[in-house]
């Protein structure tokens, strides 16, 4: 059965919104200097057996700011000269079956020593396949007010859309931010990896709050080629503050519960509320990082709330504090997730194969927002309905706007 290649294999680290990256290449150096060579082997699942040849692999040593490409043979090798480093390969790509499932494959390595004589590697791909729902905009850094002379950062939101051709329902899905608030930085690793290891769970520990579509099954639907907004306050911020934006337009959903997020703004009238299912801590508001946030949405599978939360409160491994205690998320129930770093040197949260990549802004008050790119491609062949692309790799996937797309509307 023919299968379709889609070019659009890159790296999770070759950034979008960042060019730091870009005055260390391998063209930088002469032969004399690339000393090393990192054989990078490739492993497509056992129940897939689309081609491992013609892969880009980067390896990366973000702390020298170094970065080399290579690319896999049919055997899915790929033999990169580097200089001494010690480095991170990943690799990724992408096909369509016939009935139209992207089938998406991302991999990342262990770090590599490569400072002594050749050094070897497999890295194995993990499956996912392109949600359904897919979050289309992130708006979290705020904007800057004229008046107070400081960043203005409560008017945070998100906007959800069906990228596929059939009808969608939102209920029961929910929205989570990982912990940390903010990625880890200087080399520091998250709470959260398996014992012994610097290796991610294969779970996504959700942070202080857990939300929900309220519904019973098809009460809240999106069609294909629609949106909806969710908002952090949802009021009309534009009103004190020229540069933000007007959140509190009838239909558009509220993050928010009198009980649990008094520190909130009371919704406007017309805006609908989620429901939250589950707190832990005192605070009074829900905390979404102003610098580097993780967001993801997912399903509780066939749980109720009660019981999920009861099978999956998790206290943190290295704090006594309640306060930094998760919900865990198998990866597997996640449908979409974006990681936003401060910088490329921040340690990801999320796993290759629920986020190979990275999104950044240039920093809290700059008014940008994070905005998924159209899928041309798709788009065309979908009739003109928007297509957006989804790799499961933000640096991909995303780009930075000046302003968020509800500016002035």
């Amino acid at each position: 059965m023919k299968r379709y290649l889609y070019s659009i294999i890159s790296i999770s680290f070759l950034l979008i919104f960042s060019s730091c990256l870009e005055d260390i290449r391998s063209n930088k150096f002469s032969e004399v200097e690339l000393s090393e060579t990192v054989i990078v082997t490739v492993k497509m699942p056992k129940e897939y057996d689309y081609s491992v040849e013609g892969l880009k692999v980067i390896l990366y040593d973000n702390t020298a700011g170094l970065q080399f490409n290579g690319v896999t043979n049919e055997q899915g090798v790929a033999e990169i000269r580097v200089a001494p480093g010690y480095y991170i390969a990943s690799t990724e790509t992408s096909f369509r079956d016939p009935g139209g499932i992207l089938y998406l494959f991302n991999g990342m390595s262990e770090k590599i020593e490569a400072v002594s004589g050749p050094s070897s590697v497999e890295i194995g791909l993990t499956a996912s396949k392109s949600s359904q729902i897919v979050f289309k905009e992130l708006y979290f850094g705020g904007c800057f007010n004229e008046k107070t002379g400081k960043s203005y950062t409560t008017d945070k939101y998100i906007v959800l859309y069906n990228n596929s051709n059939q009808a969608a329902y939102l209920d029961s899905l929910c929205l989570g931010v990982a912990h940390p608030f903010n990625a880890p930085t200087n080399g520091r690793l998250s709470d959260w990896v398996k014992p012994g290891t610097s290796e991610l769970r294969d779970s996504i520990p959700a942070a202080s709050m857990v939300w929900m579509f309220p519904g019973t099954g098809k009460d809240n639907v999106l069609e294909p080629g629609c949106e909806v907004v969710l908002a952090l306050n949802a009021i009309d911020h534009s009103a004190s503050v020229s540069a933000s934006v007007n959140l509190g337009k009838p239909g558009y959903w509220a993050i928010y519960n009198p009980i649990m997020t008094p520190g909130h703004a009371t919704p406007e009238a017309g805006v609908k509320l989620l429901s939250g299912i589950w707190k832990i801590g005192g605070a009074i508001s829900y905390v979404i990082s102003n610098f580097s946030p993780g967001f993801f949405i997912f399903t509780l599978g066939d749980k109720s709330v009660e019981q999920y939360v009861l099978d999956n409160y998790a206290l943190n491994p290295n704090s006594s504090n309640i306060n930094l205690s998760a919900l865990l998320v198998d990866k597997n129930l996640i449908l979409d997730a974006v990681e936003c770093l401060r910088d490329p040197t921040d340690t990801k949260r999320f796993m290759p194969e629920i986020d190979n990549g990275y999104a950044i802004i240039a920093g809290s008050g700059q008014g940008q927002s994070i905005i998924r790119k159209i899928d041309t491609e798709e788009t065309e062949k979908a009739g003109g309905r928007i297509v957006y692309v989804d790799t499961n790799n933000s640096s991909n996937d995303f780009e930075v706007i000046p302003h968020p797309t509800l500016y002035n509307k």
